[in-house]
């Protein structure tokens, strides 16, 4: 093993020692919503799925969903499992109106730079009453200030020596962090035809600095002062948020 190796491997630990697996994170909420407001035999659209097929999570697994995976990316969706797929852009989704039971999209709204675009097509195909479940990044967090002030190239090395990308560069895209935070959130929903059904907030652990050897205890420490001084502040790190499809007025 390397040296970086047993460094990640040993802040790896420390994040679990810090930030217990008790307390809830914001993937296992996200995971947890849509449980939550699917139901059997309903069609289900993951938005920008790439590789990952989430109808095979153990908090999906034993559902009969159908889960349409859509992504930009061909190869991507190539290594998807899943066996509904579809290669599309987000911005003219290739479904019938008031077809869809439910929308998630996990960590790629701060990747579009036209989400209001987005949200209209999602609010277009979904039917009345049904949900969007989005998470993603605080666009104010320390996270998303250095992503804007740093090059593309340095963010798939860092995710590379964090051990967060999988190995693969295909997961790093431009970051644009205009759906990003509570306001722009409640504001993008109205005028999309949508309200916020609920609108949580998470700090969890450090993950992008595990291949440093010292300086990453200092982070743990930011980030449990994040943790307190986040009711308060809004000083999260990652938010999930559920937009519900309004009445059409009449």
């Amino acid at each position: 093993m390397s040296f970086l190796s047993r460094v990640c491997e040993a802040n790896r630990k420390l994040n679990d020692r810090f930030f217990p697996r008790s307390k809830p994170r914001y993937v296992d909420r996200f995971r947890e919503l849509v449980c939550e407001l699917s139901r059997d035999d309903q069609l289900v659209l993951h938005l920008g799925s790439g590789c990952k097929d989430l109808a095979s999570f153990p908090q999906l697994a034993s559902r009969r969903l159908q889960v349409l995976n859509l992504d930009i990316g061909h190869q991507d969706l190539q290594k998807n499992p899943a066996r509904l797929k579809v290669c599309a852009d987000a911005q003219a989704l290739p479904l019938r109106a008031n077809s869809v039971d439910l929308i998630f999209s996990e960590h790629v709204f701060e990747h579009f730079p036209r989400p209001q675009r987005v949200l209209e097509e999602c609010s277009r195909v979904l039917k009345e009453g049904r949900c969007l479940v989005v998470s993603g990044p605080n666009g104010w967090s320390y996270v998303a200030l250095l992503a804007r002030l740093t090059p593309l190239r340095f963010h798939d090395l860092v995710h590379r020596l964090g051990g967060t990308s999988g190995g693969n560069e295909d997961n790093v895209f431009p970051t644009f962090y205009r759906f990003s935070t509570p306001l722009t959130m409640r504001r993008m929903a109205r005028k999309t035809g949508f309200d916020v059904a609920s609108l949580q907030t998470f700090v969890g652990e450090p993950c992008y600095t595990t291949y440093l050897p010292f300086l990453h205890l200092a982070f743990i420490a930011y980030h449990k002062l994040l943790e307190k001084l986040n009711p308060i502040f809004n000083f999260h790190l990652t938010s999930v948020v559920v937009l519900r499809k309004a009445a059409e007025k009449t």
